[in-house]
């Protein structure tokens, strides 16, 4: 069995966003009307700010508002495993010491425990995609923190420092968050 020494364990789980396959809660015209901005003239800036937003709020909750396609690296499994950034839609693929397999069963509420058949394994790569969440309460979420960017488009304001996800967001947000990496 191969070991590293990592003590940051920076190689042990690795996460990456293959692919953006859904829409954003929100649309430009929607947050105009919640800016009330009345111009085109910051449309492409408040179109940046909504993905901004949405990544943010992902980060947080540690789930996808947006659907993607995701490739998790595990270096080493010796039990089940959880798929970070629920819900699942679907598995694509599992790779097993570099061979695919279809030895797994898949459990929890939006299937994201996975078990393997055959373990321990020194390396295990999962493809997935998510299917992203919906509803008004991270619409809400999304259009309070593009205001936010939007109203502070600098690090600070005279007066007053604005370094973090505002209270409002954290709080709409917190029913949703769960950590996984």
């Amino acid at each position: 069995m191969k070991y590293y020494s990592d003590p940051l364990n920076r190689f042990h789980t690795q996460i990456k966003i293959t692919a953006t396959t859904g829409s954003e809660l929100i649309n430009t015209a929607t947050a105009k009307t919640y800016l009330r901005v009345d111009t085109s003239e910051d449309d492409t800036l408040i179109g940046q700010m909504i993905t901004q937003a949405r990544i943010i709020i992902e980060n947080y909750i540690s789930k996808d508002v947006v659907a993607k396609t995701r490739k998790l690296y595990l270096a080493t499994v010796d039990e089940r495993f959880v798929l970070p950034f629920s819900p699942i839609a679907s598995i694509q693929s599992i790779t097993v010491d570099g061979t695919a397999t279809t030895a797994y069963s898949e459990y929890g509420l939006d299937d994201t425990i996975v078990e393997l058949e055959s373990l321990p394994a020194e390396e295990v790569i999962v493809s997935y995609t998510t299917s992203g969440i919906n509803d008004s309460f991270l619409i809400q979420a999304n259009l309070q923190l593009v205001s936010t960017l939007y109203d502070n488009r600098a690090d600070f304001i005279i007066g007053q420092t604005v370094s973090e996800i505002p209270t409002e967001v954290k709080s709409i947000l917190s029913s949703y968050k769960a950590m996984f990496i």
